[in-house]
């Protein structure tokens, strides 16, 4: 019934225009996926060229494939949040964890940088889950797909997405909005914009939003933006930029465990539940965290940048940014079951061949978790590029250094005997019952102290031997030190006396990395292009006495200490792919490609386990793992007539294990040839946008959005899994004369029940049907 509604309401958007088309002569078009929606109509507009190749070239010049989505596609359908936008670009897939982190893939892999305005977020580097920003201050997001180490250095194994933020203009604006949806979600934004002083213009933003929560996770986001910029000369242009957000989260832990095991009945030995069952009349909307869960992120930042412009030859520019964030985590996190090896309970389960018996009706906190994380970075990119030809050949080239500094202290209260204190600590509660088990109190026994120094030296260029071919050859040369040291905390705050210099461990790696690509242009309407690429992680492991190691052959070698433990992980992309526009009326973008990654790290065994019938008395670590990632993705856009415009993209992802090397504490491995886990196999976004641009009717719009995520694994067996769901979304404007836009959106139009979401075993649904109403002026 669902699927005939969605297909009708497809059907009657199409059908309406196209027999507007038979009236229109003038077309607009998406042009090579760049996404251009203006406030009156929904129009496509040649737009100025990606920043994330950093080459003042055509896209259809490069090969590489990239795609760049604009706010006001995000805007019309009131979206703020990364995770619901990325929906929209082929290849990538976020995911939230304990209700404020989030992670990105692209590709496949986790290992994916994020930028903001081109400058590295070295958070992306060290865990890959962290807070974003909101999307209020953005004017586009910019994805390069595959890796990109030879533009932005280590750790950029999937891609790299550039979060590009509104640049100031000369010309006076004013925009403000409000929004109301459900669950008490409120949102304002202002922002204005103009001419300063002499030739210099700024924008200001400022963003708000507080929301219950369908589950009570009551947030509260605060951020501002202000930027300066123009050309003080004819030759010389200055930009700069600040930041800054005062995010809150209240944690987000889910729903009592799925059964990790069948569940027996003691009474009669029948089972009850299956295996990855969820317990039966659960509150999908209840609220098991504790009062005292809490997540704080404060972060600013902070750049500029000069461009001098000698000539067409020779353009020299300098970015300096600085970044601090501040993270500060409390949460429950691990809901459990009492068990018991005595038949005390109703209910129990296999271990082994013996029964451990379950109280399905009662939980506790079993670990909580306090940590904490404050970085400061400072990024300094200085940058020549420009233009010239040797004989009838053009280049269009870039050559650089970079070098980025990174202090980070990671504080943690892991121990429950002395960092955490209350009630909460000891407190069982009903599980068709929630409410919170007890506060709690928290300090920080603990602090890591990490420093990263970055050096890059890189040059590409892109080569037109005629109008037909281009070449581009890229290589990067990379300098990493990382070292760190562990003490205690004062008073258990935030505070510790500095380490002595002989306290900290250090390793050091380098790495070339490069990328070549051919792109052949038949016509002008379409280029076809190929390329081949690497990419480096550094692995930050120490060398420890009470830990065996095994190399990539399978063999035990023993690393110097103080040393290079583990060499870099390291990889290659190889890439097809084509663009096709057709009189701006119909763009096509595709490629196929194949990423290998080798060096994987892994823990092989731990202490205390019996290999071969000798106990070990050392974990065993080993760099024996490799995994691939192979696939295509296409989006397609078509704008039949003035006000329409539509795009479908598909994305195929086969990421999995290939291979482990042998060795002699692990004879067989589970996972090889084991889907990766987080890695929807299969992705699909379709939607629409639609503005009456004369008559009655003029300025009423409508969009339609539907999306489809496939089975996603959440464990390296692959036993456990996120079922595959489709959603739908809808929304309406109008805008008044006076420029004032009224829109309504329904998000979830069919009140789709599923999960993309878990801790542990603990899964979190997601929102059902929900609406929001706004109104905005622009001037």
């Amino acid at each position: 019934m669902k699927i005939s509604a969605l297909l009708s309401i497809i059907l009657c958007f199409l059908l309406t225009t196209d027999a507007n088309a038979q009236h229109k002569k003038h077309y607009t078009n998406f042009n090579d996926s760049l996404f251009n929606i203006e406030e009156v109509t929904v129009s496509a507009k040649h737009k100025k060229k990606p920043e994330i190749f950093k080459l003042d070239v055509p896209v259809k010049f490069v090969p590489v494939s990239t795609n760049q989505l604009d706010a006001k596609i995000l805007e019309n359908r009131g979206i703020r949040n990364i995770e619901e936008a990325t929906r929209f670009l082929p290849g990538v897939h976020f995911r939230t964890t304990y209700g404020a982190f989030q992670q990105v893939s692209i590709r496949g892999f986790d290992n994916s940088i994020v930028l903001v305005d081109g400058v590295r977020d070295e958070r992306s580097s060290i865990d890959n889950s962290y807070p974003f920003m909101d999307l209020s201050s953005v004017e586009s997001i910019e994805l390069l797909k595959g890796p990109a180490s030879v533009l932005y250095g280590q750790s950029a194994v999937g891609g790299v997405l550039n979060m590009v933020r509104k640049a100031p203009v000369s010309k006076q604006n004013v925009y403000a909005r409000i929004a109301y949806g459900s669950y008490n979600n409120q949102q304002a934004t202002f922002a204005m914009g103009g001419k300063m002083i002499g030739p210099l213009n700024y924008r200001a933003n400022v963003n708000y939003q507080a929301q219950d929560g369908w589950r009570d996770n009551n947030i509260k986001r605060l951020s501002g933006y202000f930027t300066l910029g123009g050309k003080l000369t004819a030759k010389d242009e200055l930009d700069i930029r600040i930041g800054a957000n005062r995010d809150f989260y209240p944690t987000e832990i889910g729903l009592p465990d799925v059964m990790t095991a069948d569940i027996f009945k003691a009474s009669d030995n029948s089972k009850y539940l299956n295996k990855g069952d969820m317990l039966p009349e659960l509150n999908k909307k209840a609220r098991y965290n504790s009062e005292s869960d809490f997540m704080y992120n404060r972060s600013y930042n902070a750049s500029a940048q000069y461009k001098h412009t000698f000539n067409e030859t020779f353009k020299l520019t300098d970015k300096l940014s600085y970044s601090y964030d501040d993270i500060d985590y409390f949460g429950t996190e691990d809901l459990a079951y009492l068990t018991s090896e005595e038949p005390i309970y109703d209910h129990y389960y296999m271990s082994g061949s013996k029964k451990t018996y379950i109280c399905l009706d009662s939980i506790y906190y079993k670990s909580p978790l306090r940590f904490s994380h404050i970085a400061k970075t400072v990024n300094n990119q200085l940058e020549l590029s420009g233009k010239f030809q040797t004989g009838d050949v053009k280049h269009n080239y870039l050559g650089g250094y970079s070098f980025i500094t990174l202090l980070r202290d990671s504080y943690s209260g892991y121990d429950l005997k002395k960092n955490v204190t209350g009630p909460g600590l000891t407190t069982h509660g009903y599980v068709y019952n929630p409410h919170s088990l007890g506060w709690m109190d928290t300090n920080f026994g603990k602090v890591s102290v990490q420093r990263s120094f970055m050096h890059g030296f890189y040059l590409q260029d892109l080569i037109e031997f005629s109008d037909e071919l281009k070449m581009m050859l890229a290589g990067r040369y990379d300098l990493y030190t990382y070292k760190s040291a562990s003490t205690t905390t004062i008073d258990g705050k935030r505070k510790y006396d500095t380490p002595e210099k002989d306290a900290f461990n250090k390793i050091k790696n380098q790495s070339f990395t490069f990328r070549a690509g051919l792109v052949y242009l038949p016509i002008e309407q379409v280029s076809v292009y190929g390329s081949f690429g690497t990419y480096f992680k550094p692995i930050r492991t120490f060398y420890q006495d009470n830990t065996i190691y095994i190399d990539k052959n399978g063999n035990e070698y023993n690393p110097s200490n103080g040393g290079e433990v583990f060499k870099p992980e390291s990889g290659y992309q190889a890439e097809v792919g084509a663009r096709y526009d057709l009189s701006n009326k119909l763009q096509v973008n595709a490629s196929i490609f194949y990423i290998n990654k080798k060096n994987i790290k892994q823990k092989l065994a731990s202490k205390g386990e019996v290999i071969g019938g000798i106990t070990l008395d050392k974990d065993v670590q080993g760099q024996v793992g490799k995994m691939d990632s192979k696939g295509f993705d296409i989006d397609i856009t078509y704008s039949p007539i003035a006000g329409l415009s539509m795009t479908a993209g598909y994305g195929y992802t086969d990421a999995k294990v290939r291979d482990m090397a042998k060795n002699s504490y692990t004879e067989t491995n589970a996972y090889e040839g084991k889907e990766y886990q987080y890695i929807p196999q299969n992705t699909f976004y379709a939607y629409g946008d639609y503005t009456v641009t004369k008559g009655l009717l003029k300025g009423f719009g409508a969009n339609i959005s539907v999306s489809y995520q496939d089975k996603l694994y959440r464990n390296n067996d692959n036993s456990l899994y996120f079922n595959s769901y489709w959603t739908t979304d809808l929304g309406v404007s109008y805008i008044l004369k006076n420029n004032v836009r009224l829109g309504a959106n329904i998000n979830n139009l069919f009140n789709k029940e599923y999960y993309n979401q878990a801790i542990g075993n603990q899964l979190v649904p997601s929102m059902p049907r929900n609406f929001l109403l706004s109104v905005s002026y622009t001037l």
